[in-house]
C-alpha cells in the first residue's frame, strides 16, 4: 500500500514538473509577445493598430491549423514509439521532414492569390503585408512538426527551450520591423519563425545515419491531419471571429476593441501552450491503454490561476487596466472587457478539451465545431460591429461550443474507464 501511494505521488510530481516547465517557458515567451503588443499599441495610431491586429489574426488562423500537424505527427509517431521501433521511427521522421518542407514551399506560392483576396476583404490592405504574415504561419507549421517530434518523445525541456527562442526572436525582430509599418511587422514575424525553425530542426535532427532500407508501415497521416486541420482551423476562427467582424463592420472603431481582445485572448494562448503537454500525454495514453485524468487535472489547475486573476482584474478595474497598458485612446471599449474575458475563459476550456479529444483519436466533435462556427458567424455578424454586443454574442457562441465538447470528453473518459475495469 505504501509503495502504491509513493508511486502515485511520484507520478503526480513528474506530470506537474513536465507541465510546469512547458507552461513557464511558454508563459515567458507569451509575456514577451504581450510586451511587444503593448509597445506597438502606444507606437501606432488606432486605425493602424487595428490593421496590425488583423495581421495577428491572419497569422493565428494560418498557424493554428498548422498545429494540426502536431496532432497528426504525435499520433503517428507514438504508434512506432510505444512499440520500441526506433529505427522505423527515425526513418519515418526523416521522410516526414522532407515532405513537409516541400509542401511548405508549394504553399508559399499558392497563397499569393489568397493574400490578394484576404487583403481586400480586410479593408483594402496591401496584399504583400498579408502574404508575409501567411508565410510566417507556414513556417510555424513546419516548426510544429519539429515540436511534435519532441512532444511524442516527451522531451519537454527541449520543447520549452524552443518556446523561449521563439519568444526572444519575435520580440527582437517584430519590434525592429514594426517601426516600418505593417509590412515590417510581417517581415519581422517571418524572420523570427525562420530562426525558431532552425533551432527546432537542430534539436530533432539526429547525427546518426538513417537506415533507408527499412520498410515503413502505417506511414500516412492524411486522415488524422485532415481531421485535426479542420478542427483547429475552426478553433482559430472561434478565437478571432469577433476581431474579424469588428474590423469588417466597424474599421474606425477597431482599435479599442482590439485592445480588450489582446488582453482577453492571453488566456487562449496559455491554453494552447499547455496543450503542448496534454497532446502527447493523451496520445500515449490512448496507445498504451492508460487514462489521462491526472494530466487533465494538472492542466486545469495551472490554467485556472491566470484565468482567475484576469477575471478579477477585468471585473474590478477594467478602465485602469486598459489605460495603464494601452493608453487612454484605447480604453473606450472597457465596458465589454469582462464579457470578452469570460468568453475567452470558456474558449480556453474548449481548447483543452479539443486537444484531449484529438489526442485520444476522437473525430466526431469536429462536426459539432463546424455547426457551431456556422451559427456563431451569423450570430456575431448580427452585432454589426458594436463592441459590447459583439462580446456578448461571442460569449454565447463559446458557451454553446464548450457544452458539446464537454459531453464528448465525458463520453470518452467513461468509455476508457469501462475498458480498464473490464481489463
Amino acid at each position: 500500500m505504501t509503495t502504491t501511494a509513493s508511486e502515485t505521488s511520484s507520478a503526480w510530481r513528474r506530470l506537474l514538473s513536465n507541465a510546469l516547465v512547458v507552461a513557464l517557458a511558454g508563459g515567458f515567451a507569451n509575456l514577451l509577445n504581450l510586451g511587444v503588443t503593448f509597445f506597438i499599441a502606444r507606437l501606432l495610431a488606432p486605425n493602424t493598430y487595428s490593421a496590425y491586429s488583423q495581421m495577428v489574426g491572419v497569422f493565428f488562423v494560418v498557424a493554428l491549423p498548422g498545429s494540426a500537424l502536431s496532432v497528426a505527427v504525435v499520433r503517428r509517431a507514438t504508434y512506432y514509439i510505444v512499440r520500441g521501433e526506433e529505427g522505423l521511427t527515425r526513418r519515418w521522421e526523416a521522410r516526414l521532414r522532407q515532405r513537409i518542407v516541400r509542401a511548405a514551399a508549394l504553399g508559399a506560392l499558392l497563397t499569393i492569390p489568397l493574400s490578394v483576396v484576404v487583403a481586400s476583404w480586410l479593408g483594402h490592405r496591401a496584399w504583400i503585408d498579408v502574404w508575409l504574415v501567411i508565410l510566417a504561419g507556414i513556417v510555424y507549421a513546419v516548426v510544429s512538426v519539429d515540436r511534435a517530434l519532441l512532444q511524442s518523445r516527451q522531451r519537454y525541456n527541449d520543447l520549452a527551450l524552443n518556446f523561449v527562442v521563439e519568444g526572444v526572436a519575435r520580440t527582437v525582430f517584430i519590434l525592429a520591423g514594426t517601426t516600418q509599418g505593417v509590412a515590417g511587422y510581417g517581415l519581422g514575424l517571418l524572420t523570427a519563425e525562420l530562426i525558431t525553425r532552425w533551432h527546432a530542426a537542430r534539436l530533432t535532427t539526429s547525427k546518426d545515419p538513417v537506415d533507408t532500407s527499412l520498410t515503413l508501415t502505417h506511414t500516412g497521416v492524411s486522415v488524422e491531419l485532415l481531421v485535426a486541420f479542420w478542427t483547429l482551423g475552426l478553433m482559430a476562427v472561434l478565437q478571432f471571429i469577433d476581431v474579424f467582424t469588428i474590423g469588417h463592420a466597424n474599421p474606425h472603431g477597431g482599435g479599442s476593441y482590439t485592445a480588450i481582445s489582446q488582453i482577453a485572448k492571453t488566456l487562449v494562448y496559455a491554453a494552447t501552450i499547455l496543450s503542448s503537454f496534454l497532446l502527447p500525454e493523451a496520445a500515449l495514453a490512448n496507445r498504451k491503454g492508460g487514462d489521462v485524468l491526472k494530466q487533465l487535472g494538472v492542466v486545469g489547475v495551472i490554467l485556472s490561476l491566470p484565468a482567475s486573476l484576469l477575471l478579477v482584474v477585468s471585473a474590478l478595474i477594467p478602465d485602469t487596466l486598459l489605460i495603464d497598458v494601452f493608453g487612454v485612446r484605447y480604453s473606450h471599449a472597457s465596458n465589454a472587457l469582462m464579457t470578452l474575458v469570460l468568453a475567452m475563459v470558456v474558449l480556453s476550456v474548449s481548447t483543452v478539451l479539443v486537444t484531449f479529444l484529438l489526442g485520444d483519436g476522437a473525430r466526431w466533435p469536429t462536426l459539432w465545431l463546424t455547426v457551431c462556427v456556422g451559427i456563431g458567424f451569423v450570430w456575431i455578424v448580427g452585432a454589426h460591429g458594436a463592441w459590447r454586443a459583439t462580446a456578448q454574442r461571442d460569449l454565447e457562441v463559446q458557451c454553446l461550443v464548450v457544452v458539446g465538447l464537454f459531453v464528448a470528453a465525458v463520453y470518452r473518459l467513461r468509455a476508457r474507464l469501462r475498458e480498464e475495469a473490464r481489463a
